[in-house]
């Protein structure tokens, strides 16, 4: 069958294709920050229950997440909204298809994250009174967490991929997953290790901005969270090195040389990533918070990028019909900047709360 023929036709735009590219990039930016501090934070917080005795929380390396991952997975759920909309609006053609074609394992998405939400809600409340009920509640959290994450990689992959469309004639019951694809495998552990290596950043962040009030053992509790950003960075160094060899030769070559803009972003990744190991590992805080910034700015534009090369033979942005309404993006502009003010304040208050109830 002919790939194309399987492939719907796109909607008209309301502005320019390159505008919801840039928000689709700058949403899944902040999104994808909140979501590896979760996954990486329940990882790193279910790894030490079990395989140590719980010291009390505020004693803990992970004290200082574990309270905060239910609050940053309302935010993750909210800001995942956005980047989800925007390449609906640019690429809705190929990831309603992949969606529907999947349809079993993504309509499960939503029930799981109801569970998932409350479970993290259970850990904590539970986390000293009912140890047992708050260390299986939290590895429920974290199993589903993972196959979300399983699901997003197969839609993401998938949609990319019309080729592999065909297989729904094969099975028509909403199953259809990707994960043989050789760049599958790489591509997910490429984010879990990257959750847990942000996960210690965000743990020594924290622990740092608490050590300017109080918190003796701060010091120690900084160096250990860089140190999991090290070493976690350096395992993602590798997978990431794996994940590009994975690719389809062609696709591959446009990050070696081939597409020079491409190479160039990629290069400066890498090097960028090689550099906050060594200020990890020297146990440099701002310097490594400064690289990681830039470092996933580019990682996310990287991924935009090998998007538009697996759909090079299919489609491009400039094929998208437009028909501007000038009225309503300045209205969704303006909301989405309130948005935006409106959350980062209440962050303020969220975090400023225990200072002010001690005064």
């Amino acid at each position: 069958m002919e790939t194309l023929t399987l492939i719907p036709t796109p909607d008209s735009i309301p502005a320019p294709a390159w505008f919801f590219q840039v928000l689709n990039i700058l949403t899944f930016l902040i999104h994808i920050l909140f979501v590896n501090i979760i996954l990486g934070g329940s990882i790193l917080i279910l790894m030490s229950r079990l395989t140590r005795t719980d010291p009390p929380l505020d004693q803990s390396l992970h004290g200082v997440i574990a309270p905060k991952i239910p609050t940053t997975f309302a935010l993750a759920i909210n800001f995942g909204v956005a980047p989800l909309l925007f390449i609906q609006v640019i690429y809705g053609q190929f990831i309603y298809t992949s969606s529907v074609l999947m349809a079993v394992y993504w309509i499960l998405v939503i029930p799981l994250l109801i569970i998932a939400y409350y479970g993290a809600y259970i850990h904590i409340k539970n986390y000293s009174k009912a140890r047992t009920l708050s260390v299986v509640s939290l590895m429920v959290t974290t199993l589903i967490l993972l196959y979300i994450a399983f699901v997003y990689v197969n839609n993401m992959t998938l949609m990319m991929q019309p080729d592999k469309w065909a297989s729904y004639f094969q099975d028509r019951g909403g199953t259809l997953l990707n994960a043989a694809d050789p760049s599958f495998l790489p591509r997910y552990l490429h984010f879990i290790v990257a959750s847990v290596a942000i996960s210690g950043l965000f743990i020594a962040l924290v622990w740092y901005l608490r050590s300017r009030n109080t918190a003796a053992e701060a010091g120690e509790k900084i160096n250990s969270g860089l140190k999991i950003y090290a070493i976690g960075t350096s395992v993602q160094v590798v997978v990431g090195f794996w994940y590009l060899l994975s690719l389809p030769r062609d696709l591959m070559l446009s990050f070696m040389g081939g597409n020079m803009v491409y190479t160039i972003i990629l290069a400066a990744g890498i090097v960028l990533a090689m550099g906050s190991i060594i200020t990890g590992f020297l146990k440099n805080l701002k310097a490594t918070l400064i690289q990681l910034g830039i470092l996933i700015t580019i990682m996310v534009i990287t991924r935009a990028n090998l998007r538009t090369l697996y759909l090079a033979d299919y489609f491009k942005l400039n094929q998208l019909t437009l028909k501007p309404q000038t009225d309503v993006m300045i209205l969704f502009l303006l909301v989405f900047i309130i948005g935006l003010v409106a959350v980062g304040y209440m962050i303020k208050i969220a975090n400023s709360a225990p200072e002010r109830r001690k005064a």
